[in-house]
Formats: C-alpha cells, structure tokens, sequence
C-alpha cells in the first residue's frame, strides 16, 4: 500500500479500521500518504490512474450510500439489458 496510490471512501473510517490503518500501524504509510477520498476523484478534483503501470488501492471500509448508488447502477443495467427478473423478499 505504501507504493500504492491510496484512495479511501472515508479517510477517518479507512485510517481506524481500514486496510490503511494496518499500514499506518506499521509504519509503511501515514494519513497524509492517502493519495485522496473517492468524492475527489468522481468528482475530478483529483485524477484517478494516470499511467499503465500505476496501482490504485481502494480501502473501502463501508458507505451505506455507496451500496444505494451501486444498487441503483445494477438495477438499471439489468434493465436496459433485459435481464432483469423480478423477485420477492421473504419477510
């Protein structure tokens, strides 16, 4: 990770709990070295992979709204592409 281009959904949560917390842990990294928030980047503040060779490493550590938007993603595609199947939750 410390070679890597750090991108956190949310740094505070990624630094506590996230991958990145066990590289700060043992000292390969600091908070600073996260390279941005996935706010930045979607939004183009910050630019995503920039080379063929460059990694990115995505510490996710769990964002209720990133479910609802990638939910959302999937249940359009699924439409558009006539795959969709309707279904009922059990109660």
């Amino acid at each position: 990770m410390a070679s890597a281009k750090v991108v956190a959904d949310r740094l505070e949560q990624c630094c506590g709990i996230g991958d990145t917390h066990h590289a700060i842990d043992q000292n390969l990294m600091r908070k600073e070295d996260v390279y941005a928030g996935l706010s930045e980047v979607v939004a183009g503040r910050k630019a995503g992979r920039t080379s063929d060779d460059e990694i990115i490493v995505f510490d996710s550590t769990g964002v209720a709204i990133e479910d609802a938007v990638a939910a959302v993603a999937v249940y359009k595609k699924a439409g558009v592409d006539k795959t969709a199947h309707r279904f009922e939750f059990a109660t």
